[in-house]
């Protein structure tokens, strides 16, 4: 069964942009394995960071209308113009399942998002467990400021005291 991804990297992106040969970052490609082969003619990929397996896919746009839609996520506070973008999804691999919780397992994925937002010229990501959408930027100055210099992770529910904008970070 494939995970319904945590982590959705949200943008303008090309109909049908094939996984396995995103234009990865400098740093990302320099750091990430790209198994190509094992998720053949699906619209994902497994990718190998620090030894942990994450599986990224693809959601089109009418699958993206239809997750915002669904009242998951509570709207940014800036306007999001989510019509016509699609979303990269990024999931715990097999071997991370009942790891997810662990603050590595989060800071490894939530970078990967970084790095494939960066990549990709993302508006927005979503992060699930909180419910939260953010706008890019605010996650990257988040991920920079807030999550490398400490403990806080974005967990469902709690949201910091030092930055609100950003996708339920803990403080």
């Amino acid at each position: 069964m494939i995970p319904e991804p945590p982590l959705l990297i949200i943008g303008p992106m090309a109909n049908d942009p094939d996984l396995a040969y995103l234009p990865w970052c400098e740093t990302a490609a320099e750091n990430i394995i790209v198994n190509r082969a094992k998720f053949k003619d699906l619209e994902m990929v497994e990718v190998i960071f620090d030894a942990m397996t994450f599986l990224v896919s693809r959601l089109t746009a009418a699958e993206m209308s239809h997750c915002l839609a669904t009242g998951k996520y509570r709207p940014p506070r800036r306007n999001l113009h989510a019509s016509g973008l699609s979303a990269i999804g990024i999931a715990p691999g097999d071997n991370l399942a009942s790891a997810s919780h662990l603050p590595t397992v989060n800071k490894r994925l939530l970078l990967l998002g970084k790095w494939i937002g960066e990549s990709v010229t993302a508006s927005a990501v979503a992060w699930q467990p909180s419910g939260r959408i953010s706008d890019f930027t605010d996650f990257v100055t988040a991920w920079t400021s807030i999550w490398l210099a400490g403990p806080h992770l974005p967990i469902s529910g709690r949201r910091s005291h030092r930055d609100d904008r950003v996708i339920g970070v803990s403080g």
